[in-house]
């Protein structure tokens, strides 16, 4: 069946002069499964956002989901040996699906090679994009980057407005076949007159957005930066403007510094209304790469924020968190929920020990499953029961 006209909904035609509702009974819907450009986290034909603040890399991570779409290394795993090019059916690339609980990502070959569209408002293509997606190994025939449009009788290509020019946008995109991915980066940009901060507005603009990602089945990666005013916020209420961001994406990402390791960056899952929460996940950007990291991490989006928001507590607070801290773990590693418990039973906030946590240099790791704090200056392997030594300028 050949695409639609851009937005054109499969409707009986109206041949009067005033307006008709469209109402249908659920079963003359068809069921579909959520298709998926990155298990559980991206899915395709939905809105998907990225927040955070500048300078942390949510351009490095766009760029390379970008190039490994070019690539053809989506989510979706068949048996080692094939290719891209062998093009297997989609039943027998499900076949060999990993659970989702033990994918790694990445891990497989994509069922095709798919085409890439950008719009990047902040980096010039000749000596910041391109060159990082050369050294990312993308195939450079498969990413586009949309400039603009040009006005009837212009020579200017001016930014694309998403409030004008939705419908050149999507007949430009019907185009490109197999289309997989839309990164605009960052959405505020291309929001034209809309006013970021008035719910109706954006929502009417993100409603078409959603849309064209439907129409187009491509996920339609958004990025955007944090508001200044954390306040305390939850992590679903910092993605910069109207809350209608957050509403409309189906699935919103926080990037931000490792909270444990300056070096390191993580992407925590804020919300997901199409699959059940996924795990944060680390990595670091090594000469122009983003590294994916297989690692842990017991933070979440919510105590990320908070870590970083600053030490809301007062100083007593803090020390008295610490001095907590320095006695629950004063003969070796423990479960992290029994030391959070005995610390609110104590008046002491989740996220106060937390960031006393930090200041004290204690680490997190996993036992069988099960999260626990130790000091650095236990064996790495942190066995239960080890014994911190205490330096003599530290004994009373």
């Amino acid at each position: 069946m050949s695409r639609q006209e851009p937005f054109q909904e499969i409707t009986d035609t109206n041949q009067t002069d005033d307006r008709s509702a469209v109402i249908k009974p659920m079963n003359r819907y068809k069921t579909t499964p959520i298709r998926w450009l990155e298990e559980g986290r991206i899915a395709l034909g939905k809105l998907t956002l990225i927040a955070g603040d500048p300078g942390l890399g949510k351009s490095f991570i766009t760029l390379d989901m970008a190039a490994r779409v070019s690539r053809g290394e989506l989510p979706r795993y068949v048996p080692s040996g094939m290719t891209c090019m062998d093009q297997p059916d989609e039943r027998a690339a499900e076949s060999h699906a990993d659970p989702v609980n033990n994918a790694k990502p990445y891990a497989g070959r994509l069922v095709d090679c798919g085409q890439v569209v950008l719009l990047n408002a902040e980096d010039d293509a000749g000596d910041t994009i391109k060159p990082r997606l050369e050294a990312m190994d993308a195939d450079l025939t498969r990413i586009h980057l949309f400039e603009g449009v040009v006005q009837p009788m212009g020579r200017c290509v001016n930014l694309t407005q998403l409030d004008t020019d939705i419908r050149l946008f999507a007949q430009t995109l019907k185009k490109i076949e197999n289309l997989k991915l839309i990164i605009i980066d960052p959405i505020s940009a291309y929001m034209g007159k809309t006013d970021s901060h008035n719910n109706a507005d954006v929502r009417s603009v993100l409603a078409q957005l959603a849309r064209l990602a439907q129409w187009t089945g491509a996920a339609v990666v958004c990025v955007t930066h944090l508001n200044k005013d954390a306040g305390g916020k939850r992590a679903i209420y910092r993605a910069m403007g109207s809350l209608a961001f957050t509403a409309a994406a189906r699935a919103v990402h926080l990037v931000s510094k490792h909270p444990d390791d300056a070096s390191k960056r993580v992407v925590a899952p804020v919300k997901n209304n199409l699959s059940e929460e996924s795990s944060p996940r680390v990595y670091r950007i090594d000469e122009g790469r983003v590294v994916w990291l297989d690692e842990d991490i017991e933070w979440d989006a919510d105590s990320i924020e908070q870590a970083f928001e600053g030490s809301r507590s007062t100083p007593s607070a803090m020390e008295e968190a610490k001095r907590f801290l320095e006695e629950a773990l004063v003969e070796g590693a423990r479960k992290s929920k029994e030391v959070l418990e005995e610390a609110e039973s104590q008046g002491i906030t989740a996220s106060t020990l937390q960031r006393a946590r930090q200041a004290l240099g204690a680490r997190s790791f996993r036992d069988n499953g099960i999260w626990h704090w130790v000091f650095d200056s236990f064996d790495k392997e942190a066995p239960l029961g080890a014994v911190r030594v205490i330096p003599e300028s530290e004994r009373v």
